[in-house]
């Protein structure tokens, strides 16, 4: 009997350290790349045009796409758009970069991301040609290697109806869907999201310490938050919430939820940072 006791709780503690170590295998990363992190990986003299946070495997957010400004060659003044996508690696339990290609179009869009592959995200990145029309490359992981599922060039713009990808034209919209193995166009829906206008919130600093008309500002998936100092006054930096994605016109969430943008002045610490509380609802 005692065998048999001893047995089973071996058993137990067995089966508890697989379920812990497959949990541990799993778990996406805690903190997404930053841009700083992202810039570290870049040549020298790089800068960030945009990045994304997306969940490409199904896993969790582990991945970060971002469209960057990169010398042409070291020491350059002349820069190059160029797209980059970093995946967490669960061997190497660091980030790796899976993509890298110079950005379509003469003018780069931000980085974009949808849910379009069955709850999975896809990379978006695209950009404006000389005659006005438009480029997308659709990026999607296969295994651990990035693929471009789809690429187009059309004269409107881009819209969202997940899991469908809408190119509204001047001569009617149309959606794409992801079938598992293609892409199958069908009509486009009444109402889809298109891009929101985007939000400016306005602060002084003043003796030190920075002054707003309000500490919170609302929003809606994928609007655009611009955050603008005005006045002048003391130094101060802009802290975002490592959850917001950098877009061209500021800061930007796709998922609802209460996130943080903390201003840092030179006579305060992060902890005691003003504090601009920003909730995204449905």
């Amino acid at each position: 009997m005692k065998i048999a006791t001893t047995s089973k709780a071996v058993l137990i503690a067995g089966v508890a350290a697989v379920a812990a170590a497959a949990l541990w295998w799993d778990r996406a990363t805690a903190a997404s790349l930053t841009a700083n992190q992202v810039l570290a990986r870049l040549p020298t003299g790089s800068s960030v045009h945009s990045l994304v946070r997306l969940d490409m495997d199904g896993r969790g957010p582990a991945e970060t796409a971002v469209v960057a400004r990169v010398p042409a060659y070291p020491g350059s003044r002349d820069i190059a758009y160029a797209a980059f996508v970093f995946r967490y690696d669960r061997w190497r339990r660091a980030f790796i970069q899976i993509y890298h290609s110079p950005t379509p179009g003469t003018v780069p869009f931000s980085a974009d991301a949808a849910r379009l592959l069955h709850g999975r995200d896809v990379a978006i990145i695209s950009g404006l040609h000389d005659d006005g029309t438009r480029s997308y490359r659709l990026i999607g992981i296969a295994g651990r290697r990035a693929v471009v599922l789809r690429e187009r060039r059309f004269a409107g713009t881009l819209a969202f109806a997940e899991p469908l990808l809408v190119e509204q034209r001047a001569d009617g919209s149309s959606a794409i869907r992801w079938n598992g193995r293609t892409w199958l166009e069908e009509s486009a829906p009444e109402a889809v999201a298109g891009m929101l206008p985007g939000v400016t919130w306005r602060y002084a600093v003043r003796n030190g310490e920075v002054v707003a008309r309000a500490d919170v500002q609302r929003l809606r998936p994928r609007q655009p938050l611009r955050i603008l100092a005005v006045g002048g006054g003391a130094t101060s930096v802009v802290v975002p919430d490592g959850r917001l994605d950098v877009v061209e016109a500021g800061f930007r969430q796709r998922e609802p939820g209460t996130y943080r943008i903390r201003i840092v002045t030179g006579l305060t610490s992060l902890d005691q940072a003003y504090t601009l509380t920003v909730i995204v609802e449905p």
